[in-house]
């Protein structure tokens, strides 16, 4: 029936220019990685390859887009193995009258992603792209006093691979409608409703859910400022399913999300504040396939800075969607062209704690009320708070020098309700250090030297070590690059039982749409995160390879 449907949508937009002088543009773009080695599951070795190779192409005829991607992962990096077409669409955009229509899979945001964000990405095996239709108009009326409209409407299926255990497999049905208007200059007023049908499997049975998620979100500038905010709410229908004991329930949730920030000349403000309570479920109710949880196409934002630096990216706070409350200011001072100071201060914590209150062999939690629960609690350990601050300074003491120095602070907690002296707390200083010094001939040198001090609460041993990373890039634009790091620690607990990892790689530009890229060395592993979604990644040691051509 899809395959029906794709035809019939080719050749409906066909018709449009078939007495047309035809006006025909193609790419193609394909991406090969390899890798051979080892990895590490603690101190266990294994043997490790994967073979990747992902070929997407379009074709654009008239306004009318043609595209696929065939792929080929026997053995994949991470997720599942594929041989065959993965993705493919048929796109019509007609600016003229403002009308797009696409059949096939796509991805999409609307607005910052509080009911609907779905997006792809390869390096930690996620993806929750949609296969069906999307409808999209937008246009401008009057001239002196323009009203904007946008309205779009989309559906389709989304099977979704647990990036933690690619072997459970979640689909959905969604159906998803957004009307957004700006009746004023620098103001936009929407709202979305998603409705959504899903098949959500656990290691006893698949439980079928209908879920209902409507959002409003606002924004608006006035002279230096701009604020924005959007509220959603969840609904979520348990269905009975083959467990007797299991009669279904429906459970509600909700969001929001606010920033404001101000821009003046030499000065940024940036205050965001979160409030997610998706859902709220004690201690025992926390799996990761309970029906009730955040559904996969939603993805809020994270509220947090996200680092670049190595080691502070270690131990990233991973946020909780269904039960956060936080939020970050950062403010950016340029004094200068030459200087540039960065302060970023960040807090987030659960809404509640909870007590077990009974006082026989069963537990039974009960949520202790708090008045002031839209407020992160960072006093608590309960709470599994988070707190970082982090500042840093940049400044060209030439043309040629450009130098970055910061301090970051860090402080976590993951409570042990049972033994709540056993809960692991984690707190972290880290000073990064980057020198970049550009040389005749195009060549340019950039030195990384990151020093961290750490304090694992549930080491056996000596609680408090030091991690150490190093880097050396050079690279003659625009055509060669070559990397070498190495990264230490004292950590008797580490997991390998290694105490330092050193990788190289090279990176040579064939030409500005052909690249290769190849290392070879060991790399420490650890989470990974993109846009709130975070992964394990292990431990590596061997060949990389990655080869990316554009036609």
């Amino acid at each position: 029936m899809k395959k029906i449907l794709f035809l019939i949508f080719f050749f409906a937009c066909s018709a449009s220019f078939a007495q047309v002088k035809l006006n025909v543009d193609a790419s193609l773009n394909n991406l090969l990685r390899y890798g051979n080695g080892y990895e590490y599951t603690g101190t266990n070795k294994k043997a490790k390859e994967y073979f990747e190779n992902l070929t997407d192409g379009r074709i654009n005829i008239n306004n009318v887009i043609l595209g696929f991607r065939y792929e080929i992962s026997e053995p994949i990096e991470y997720g599942r193995n594929f041989k065959g077409i993965r993705k493919r669409f048929a796109e019509y955009n007609n600016n003229d009258i403002g009308v797009s229509l696409r059949a096939g899979d796509y991805w999409d945001i609307i607005s910052r992603g509080m009911t609907l964000n779905v997006f792809e990405d390869r390096t930690l095996g996620y993806d929750t792209g949609i296969d069906g239709v999307r409808v999209s108009y937008k246009k401008t009326f009057g001239q002196k006093n323009p009203f904007k409209l946008k309205a779009q409407f989309l559906g389709g299926d989304m099977e979704y691979s647990d990036y933690l255990n690619p072997t459970r497999i979640e689909t959905y049905k969604v159906r998803d409608a957004n009307v957004e208007i700006s009746p004023w200059k620098n103001f936009t007023l929407g709202t979305n409703y998603v409705f959504a049908k899903g098949k959500i499997p656990n290691s006893a049975d698949t439980t079928n859910i209908k879920a209902e998620l409507p959002e409003v979100y606002l924004g608006f500038s006035f002279k230096d400022f701009t604020f924005y905010t959007s509220y959603a709410h969840k609904n979520i229908i348990s269905e009975p399913n083959n467990n007797p004991n299991y009669v279904g329930f429906s459970s509600q949730g909700d969001g929001i999300y606010s920033s404001l920030s101000y821009a003046k000349s030499g000065l940024g403000i940036t205050l965001d504040y979160k409030n997610y309570r998706f859902d709220l479920t004690g201690p025992d109710n926390r799996a990761s396939d309970r029906p009730t949880k955040l559904l996969p196409f939603q993805n809020p934002p994270t509220a947090q800075k996200e680092h670049t630096s190595t080691l502070i990216s270690r131990n990233p706070h991973v946020t909780n969607f269904n039960d956060e409350v936080g939020g970050q200011l950062e403010i950016v001072y340029v004094p200068s062209d030459k200087l540039s100071f960065t302060v970023n201060l960040g807090v987030a914590s659960e809404h509640y704690q909870y007590r077990d209150v009974d006082t026989t062999a069963v537990i039974n939690y009960q949520r202790v009320a708090r008045d002031n629960s839209f407020l992160p609690e960072i006093s608590n350990e309960a709470f599994n708070p988070f707190w970082e601050y982090f500042v840093e300074t940049e400044y060209y003491t030439s043309e040629r020098v450009r130098t970055k120095l910061a301090f970051s602070r860090q402080s976590s907690v993951i409570y042990n309700q049972i033994n709540p002296s056993a809960s692991e707390k984690i707190l972290t200083s880290t000073i990064p250090l980057e020198v970049k010094y550009e040389m005749d001939n195009g060549y340019a040198l950039k030195i990384n030297l990151e020093q961290q001090w750490e304090y694992n609460s549930i080491r056996t041993g000596e609680k408090n070590f030091m991690n150490q990373f190093v880097s050396l890039n050079l690279t003659k634009s625009p055509n060669l690059g070559f990397t070498v790091n190495g990264e230490f620690t004292n950590d008797k607990e580490e997991p390998t039982g290694k105490s330092s990892w050193f990788l190289g790689e090279i990176i040579y530009k064939l030409n500005q749409k052909n690249q290769v890229t190849f290392s070879y060395g060991s790399e420490r592993g650890g989470l990974k995160c993109t846009n709130g979604i975070c992964r394990y990644v292990n431990p590596f040691e061997g060949f990389r390879a990655a080869i990316q051509t554009s036609f």
